[in-house]
Order: C-alpha cells, then structure tokens, then sequence
C-alpha cells in the first residue's frame, strides 16, 4: 500500500475529471473519492475512480447532469429524477433536501430514480446525522447477487446505510447486503489476498474463496443465506416502489453496467423525545457495555459502528490516505490524459 497525502489525491483526481465536468464539479467529485476513502472505505473510495470515469467516457453515466430534477411531492415525501447523472453529487443534493424537509416537516423523504453509483452510502447518512437528525438511505444495484437457492445472478447486493447523531462522533452503519463489497473484493484481489470463506462462485459455479474469481463471475451469495435474499428483495421493491424507477430486474446483470438505480433518502428529526439528555446518557451506557464485554478469541472485543471513524480520518490526514499501487497508477494515468487534453485545446 502507497500512502498519498489527501490534497494531492484530490488534485490528481481532478485533473483526471475535468475532460468531463466543470472545475468546481470535477473538484468536489473528487474529494467524495478522496474523503471516502480518507474515511477508511477505500473499497467505495479511490479504488472505484477509474471505473468511474469509464461510465463517463461510455456514457453509463451522464456527466452533462449533476442535479436531479423534482419530479413530484406532497408534504415531506418527493421523487426526483437524476436522469443518468453524475451519482455522488446528485446524492448529496438529496442528502441536503431531507434535511430541509425533515426540519419543516419533522420527517424527510426523497425517493430517486434514475441515478448513477452513488460510491458510499454512508457518505449521506453522515450528511443528515451531522446536521442533528436520524438517517436512512438506501438503493438498488445490478443483478450482482445470487437469490438464496440458485446461483443465477438475480439479485442486487442493494447497499443501505444508518446513522444516528451524537456528541462525540455520529454512528453509522453503512453495508450491502452481500458478505463483502465488490470494491473490498477489488482491493483484495489486488492484493493478492484471499477470502476466509467461499461467499461466492467462480464461472463454472463452484463455491470459491478467491475474490478475484468472484469479481469476474459476478456471483456473489447474499450475507446470512435467506434472510439476507429477503432483505435484498424488499430494499429494491422498496425503492423501486417509492421512486417508481427501475428495480434490479430492469438494471440486469453487471454486463451492462450498473446505471439508473433507484434510491431513497429519509431523514428523521432526533429531538422529538422529551428526555434528550437521557437518551444521550442511555447511548452512552450501551457503548461502554459494549467495550467492557470480554473479546472473543482472536478479535479485539466489540466495537460500535462508526465509533472510530473521527480517529480513523486523522490517522489518514496525518500518515496519508492507504491506496493500491495499482489505484494509484491508474489516478496517474488518468490525471495526464486530462493535462494533455486540456493543453491540444489551447494548442
């Protein structure tokens, strides 16, 4: 692993972006990538840019838009229409607009249709849990599950996210419904590792523990066997049903590229109970029973989700962010293909 230093991965991100967005765009975007992966989510982080510029190169994703557009609403329930856009940018614009709605309304809920990888769900549900409020997101993907009791891909790992607000540091649990991401799978496959168990198929269906395998099958079983396929199934009916866009049947398998995914964004008001400063101590007490419980064999004890990410982005801001040799080279190559594009334009 290489460490970069934060601002020098977000100008060579840039540099890379602006054959395809407006500068104040092309910077924002990537410091998502670099802040993701600031954060410790490197397989949602820096690791996805150069596939993210493929879709943009490819059109699966429509660099021309990076904003939704109101489709419908009443009270504190919209839908929105991303049209193909540029994902992380148009997921923080619904981020923000449920925390509009949930300060008027009590309660916030954008459904999205029609938007591009959005990287990291839990980038948005720290958006709204920052601001004081409870968050829930969550969204389709491409076929690249297997139902519980076939090893078709037919279903989407469909990532959602939770957060809480909190003095010391929100909370947040930020997952697929898959054992592993595709981008952890990536990143181990670069690095030579392997898995501690099979949680997938290779593509001639054999169960297998090497991630490369499974990121080039797209064969990937669902995280706790049936309850995990039950869990994917109604997060993408769900979100299918509040956007009215596609579900993952419509997106299909990984071969087309994962575009036009339905989304949905809910932000709660955390100050509605009349005993705030209870709360704030009962949240406090289940942490600190958490970490006193013995550990088990082998592991470091118990740890609540999210509790460590402050110490996590002060360690990546002071050593610099962890990133592949193989991520890097790519952000390089990317970074002077936008130079020398921009210098045959003034030439």
């Amino acid at each position: 692993m290489l460490r970069i230093v934060y601002d020098e991965a977000v100008l060579r991100m840039t540099e890379g972006l602006l054959p395809y967005l407006a500068k104040e765009d092309a910077r924002h975007f990537a410091g998502i990538f670099a802040g993701n992966s600031l954060d410790g989510v490197h397989s949602h982080g820096m690791n996805r840019y150069a596939r993210y510029l493929s879709d943009m190169e490819t059109g699966l994703c429509d660099a021309r838009v990076t904003r939704a557009t109101r489709v419908s609403g009443f009270g504190a329930l919209e839908i929105w229409d991303a049209a193909g856009g540029v994902g992380p940018l148009i997921a923080e614009q619904m981020a923000q607009r449920v925390i509009e709605l949930a300060r008027e309304h009590g309660i916030g809920c954008c459904a999205l249709r029609n938007n591009s990888h959005w990287l990291r769900a839990g980038r948005y549900g720290l958006m709204i849990a920052d601001a004081g409020l409870v968050g829930l997101c969550f969204t389709n993907t491409c076929q690249n599950l297997t139902a519980w009791g076939t090893k078709a891909p037919s279903l989407g790992n469909n990532p959602f996210c939770l957060a809480l607000p909190r003095a010391k540091g929100s909370l947040l649990m930020d997952m697929a419904v898959s054992q592993y991401a595709y981008g952890k799978l990536e990143i181990m496959a670069q690095e030579g590792k392997m898995l501690p168990q099979p949680i997938g198929y290779d593509l001639e269906g054999n169960e297998t523990c090497d991630p490369g395998k499974i990121c080039e099958s797209g064969l990937m079983m669902p995280m706790a066997m049936w309850k995990g396929n039950a869990l994917s199934i109604m997060l993408d009916l769900a979100a299918m049903t509040l956007s009215g866009g596609r579900s993952s049947l419509q997106i299909g398998p990984p071969s087309r590229g994962e575009t036009r995914m339905s989304q949905v964004y809910i932000a709660v008001r955390a100050d509605i109970a009349d005993n705030l400063d209870e709360v704030a101590d009962k949240t406090e007490a289940m942490i600190d029973f958490l970490h006193s419980l013995p550990p088990a064999d082998g592991v470091h004890g118990v740890h609540v989700p999210g509790e460590n990410l402050q110490e996590t982005r002060r360690r990546n801001l002071k050593e610099g962010i962890p990133v592949t040799e193989i991520t890097w080279q790519r952000i390089l190559e990317a970074a002077e293909r936008g130079r020398r594009g921009r210098n045959e334009e003034e030439t």
